[in-house]
Formats: C-alpha cells, sequence, structure tokens
C-alpha cells in the first residue's frame, strides 16, 4: 500500500492521507505532517524521482520555491498551499493579471540565473536529449507524411545534433502552466512548482514557453520586468540568442512530436500545428536554412 511505502521511506510522523490523484506511478496526496497540514507526493520509478534531486537543487541555489517539509529516497513532503495564510494557488485568470505576470518574471529571472552556476547542470534532464537518429527514425515510421523532412534531418543529423549541444546552458522549466504556479495572496510574488520536467537547456526556450500562454498585455509585463532585471544586472537588456532561436525553431517542434506520437495515447490538440507545419514544408524550410 503506498501509504505505507511513504511512512517507511520518511520514518516520521504522518497520516490522515486523503489522494489527490495518482498517475503514471506518481501519488499525490493531502496528509498532516506532524501537525501541520501538507502535501506528500510519492514516486514509483526511479526517472520520477528527479524532482527530489530538483528541489534540493533550488533550495541550494536560493530559487524560492514551495516550503518542503521532508525528503525520502521516493517522497516530498511539501506546504499545503490550500491551508497557506499567505499563498494562493494559480488560476486561469493569473494569466491576463499584470501583478502577477510581473512576479512571475521575477521568479524566472532568478531561476534563470541561479541556473548557470548549478553544478549538476551536465546531468539534468534535457528535452532535446531525445532527437537522436533511432528517434527521428521511429517518428519517420509513425508520421510518414512528413518523409522528407525526416529524411533530410536524418542526413543532416551530425550538424544538428551539434548545434543542439552549441549554445550555453541555465535551469529550465519547460511546463509553464496556470496550474503550476502559487502566487503571494497580494501578488507581490509568484513561483513555479512541479519540477519533474525541469532540467537544462536554453534561457530563450523557457521564456518561449511562457510566452506562448500569456496575452500581450501580460506579455509585455513579464518582457519589461525580466529586462529590468537583466539590465540591473547585466547592464543591458536581454535579446534572444539568434542561434539559441533558430535551433528552438526547429528542435522544438520535433520533439514535440516525438511526445504527441510516443508517449501520448492519442494525438493531443496542442501538437496539431506542428504537425501541420510538418506536412506542408514549413518545418523543413526551417531545417534547410539551418543545416544547409
Amino acid at each position: 500500500m503506498t501509504e505505507e511505502l511513504i511512512k517507511q521511506d520518511l520514518q516520521k510522523p504522518v497520516g490522515d492521507f486523503q489522494l489527490i490523484r495518482a498517475k503514471s506511478g506518481v501519488h499525490v496526496y493531502r496528509c498532516i505532517f506532524g501537525d501541520v497540514p501538507a502535501v506528500v507526493k510519492y514516486f514509483e520509478n526511479e526517472s520520477d524521482r528527479r524532482e527530489i534531486l530538483n528541489y534540493r537543487i533550488l533550495a541550494q541555489q536560493g530559487v524560492p520555491t514551495i516550503k518542503t517539509l521532508a525528503f525520502g529516497d521516493a517522497t516530498l513532503v511539501l506546504e499545503d498551499i490550500s491551508a497557506s495564510e499567505n499563498w494562493r494557488l494559480g488560476v486561469a485568470e493569473d494569466f491576463a493579471d499584470a501583478d502577477v505576470a510581473k512576479s512571475l518574471a521575477e521568479w524566472y529571472f532568478t531561476f534563470h540565473e541561479s541556473g548557470a552556476a548549478v553544478s549538476e547542470l551536465g546531468t539534468l534532464y534535457f528535452e532535446y536529449d531525445s532527437i537522436t537518429e533511432k528517434n527521428l527514425k521511429l517518428l519517420l515510421q509513425k508520421f510518414p507524411e512528413a518523409k522528407e523532412l525526416f529524411q533530410f534531418v536524418l542526413h543532416h543529423y551530425g550538424e544538428l545534433k551539434e548545434l543542439i549541444y552549441a549554445p550555453s546552458f541555465t535551469l529550465t522549466y519547460n511546463d509553464f502552466y496556470w496550474t503550476n504556479f502559487v502566487v503571494q495572496k497580494d501578488k507581490t510574488a509568484a513561483m513555479m512548482f512541479d519540477y519533474n520536467l525541469m532540467g537544462r537547456g536554453y534561457r530563450f526556450s523557457d521564456l518561449r514557453n511562457v510566452y506562448s500562454s500569456l496575452s500581450d498585455k501580460t506579455r509585455a509585463v513579464f518582457t519589461g520586468e525580466y529586462n529590468r532585471l537583466y539590465l540591473e544586472k547585466h547592464g543591458h537588456v536581454y535579446e534572444s540568442d539568434k542561434i539559441e532561436e533558430s535551433i528552438d525553431d526547429l528542435a522544438g517542434p520535433i520533439f514535440a512530436l516525438f511526445v504527441a506520437f510516443t508517449e501520448r495515447e492519442t494525438f493531443p490538440h496542442w501538437a496539431e500545428e506542428y504537425k501541420n507545419e510538418a506536412t506542408n514544408g514549413y518545418l523543413l524550410s526551417k531545417a534547410k536554412r539551418l543545416l544547409l
């Protein structure tokens, strides 16, 4: 029973379990830890336990996170935000809130600036590690309509791989959405949580993930605050690295297609745009500009 495994792993008083969700080997409960309300996550699979390491890394780097109450080998105990006096869970309306956008920009700036100095960075999850010759051939089998694209990329795979690993890396969150952040009730701070997909990558890619969800107004606020902080520290505003951008413009859609075709039971709606770009020649033209 999962609750007993949690108790054995923590060796600390924990009880009153209320299951929130259990999916793909990750079990999430509300509970009482000691005498305080908490949320406990138990990871059956070794690969998912990287989230425990990720919380440790962020704590070492001074990046704000939900308060961590305990670590086990397969278990993570966190403050229960639903019982917090100061914090609340994000809501969809936050995407249109300028104050929340500003606070999220502050968190992302701290996250990215601290991320470049992480000693474990080279060992962390990188989305584009999955763009291998084997996986490109698998995509070709599952998505033959994009044959010309995948054959071209396979022919130039050596050049693509070299480009993918050439830029400098920092921590990347990779999973921006309103269900994955918390906001201080006065909106003066916000921070992401659920770090299972956190890893290393390009700053540009991480910001692109954020921008895709924000309105024009809140994107402008987010960018303005991020640039203000960047200017204050570096003496100039952040400008996306054009090499990173050109790599990401090709590698991002290919990665999305790999996830859509190989890791989802049904094809997700969010990947339809990339599917169309792969068949109408748009991605092929990007590949030729990058690799020829």
